[in-house]
């Protein structure tokens, strides 16, 4: 998957997506696979890449595989109330509250304020220029002068806004996700 471009976190949901299959039916057989998804409690969307996931790993492998039919369910998705997310905001650090601030008023990617830089950030301006991610359009976007302030009291001690270079960029992104699901 590497060779072929694919992200490191994508290939790390697809080894935790294969491992997850075999933890429950034999990987090297497809219809034990495929009775495995038809009884599992699991979505149609979660089957659906599960079926990808499996595919991928068939195709390395030289095993003929005819994928199942699951289909992905789009659903809507959860928006809490602003009081909610303001809440959420000043009960947490300084560093975690400037991150959701900047997410509530931009809309970007969890990644793409992740990866910001210092150099992207034009407090002058009131303005942060944004490296998309996931095939998205860069972006320069206005803030808010409560955001220019919060961003400006923040240390720079690296040349990221939100994260430490010297740790994994990958492990902390999943770790600062897991803090926030919490």
């Amino acid at each position: 998957m590497q060779k072929q471009g694919y992200r490191k976190t994508t290939i790390r949901y697809c080894i935790k997506a294969l491992r997850s299959v075999a933890r429950n039916s034999h990987l090297l057989d497809p219809e034990s696979v495929k009775a495995y998804l038809a009884t599992a409690d699991i979505s149609e969307s979660r089957k659906a890449k599960l079926v990808e996931d499996v595919a991928r790993f068939y195709h390395y492998k030289h095993i003929p595989f005819h994928k199942p039919n699951y289909k992905r369910i789009e659903k809507l998705p959860f928006v809490p109330l602003e009081s909610e997310v303001d809440q959420l905001i000043a009960g947490v650090g300084k560093k975690t509250a400037t991150y959701l601030q900047l997410l509530k008023e931009t809309g970007v990617r969890a990644g793409e304020a992740w990866n910001l830089k210092w150099v992207d950030f034009d407090p002058e301006r009131s303005i942060v220029n944004i490296t998309p991610e996931k095939n998205s359009n860069p972006r320069q976007l206005k803030i808010s002068t409560r955001l220019v302030s919060m961003l400006s009291a923040l240390p720079k001690r690296y040349n990221y806004i939100f994260r430490n270079p010297q740790i994994d960029p990958i492990c902390s992104a999943e770790v600062f996700r897991k803090l926030l699901a919490r």
